[in-house]
């Protein structure tokens, strides 16, 4: 019986140690506006292996929705697709060692015409396809889930005394700091799990405002520094 304990509790490690998700996409989810003059704009992103194997990835798109006239395609760090192509071709398959990055852009290309698009791309490790991560694309659109994020969106500790973190990272490329008059003192890049230092800040009230890729405020707070 002990026997039998012990190796259900092994394939039970063994499960949870292969259902584990090493593929991380930085943002998940990037709001684009698109003039219809340019010949096509893009929308950057960058998958990254935080796992300790070396293991090989690929991608396939999900057009969601385009509008008529619209073309999109895809971009990483090998080559740059044709609009057709909807997955990663078998000789162009990626492969990132421990802590590696690759982009991951979405092309959008206008053809001179008004519009919208939302495209996915599910991103995943070929010998274990449950090691995935999706993200969301759009173009001229704004997402409800986006929307919900944006509410939920906190800073903490508030009142903070050396630095203050994110609730959520996603969309969020730059942090800025300003005095009560508007005066910015300090700007950070953001990452996953970045600590953003007010140390040599003196004690007051501060404004926080969280930037998205095309510099557009997506939220501001108030934070009391002690």
């Amino acid at each position: 019986m002990k026997q039998i304990l012990l190796s259900i509790i092994f394939i039970f490690c063994v499960f949870q140690i292969s259902a584990q998700v090493t593929l991380v996409l930085n943002p998940e989810m990037v709001l684009t506006d698109v003039d219809p003059v340019e010949f096509e704009t893009v929308a950057h992103s960058y998958i990254t292996n935080t796992g300790e194997d070396t293991i090989t990835i690929r991608w396939i798109r999900q057009v969601e929705a385009i509008s008529m006239g619209w073309q999109s395609a895809i971009c990483d760090i090998n080559a740059c697709y044709s609009v057709e192509t909807d997955s990663t071709p078998s000789d162009f398959l990626l492969t990132l060692a421990p802590g590696d990055s690759s982009m991951l852009d979405v092309h959008i290309r206008p053809g001179g015409l008004d519009g919208s698009a939302n495209i996915k791309v599910r991103v995943e490790d070929v010998s274990d396809p449950e090691n995935s991560v999706t993200g969301e694309y759009l173009f001229n659109m704004v997402s409800p889930t986006f929307n919900l994020k944006r509410e939920s969106l906190k800073i903490y500790p508030n009142p903070a005394v050396d630095y203050f973190q994110l609730s959520d990272y996603d969309q969020v490329q730059q942090v800025a700091v300003s005095n009560l008059v508007g005066q910015e003192l300090r700007r950070y890049n953001v990452y996953p799990g970045s600590k953003f230092n007010v140390s040599g800040l003196q004690r007051d009230i501060y404004l926080i405002r969280l930037l998205d890729s095309r510099n557009k405020v997506i939220k501001t707070f108030r934070l009391r520094k002690y």
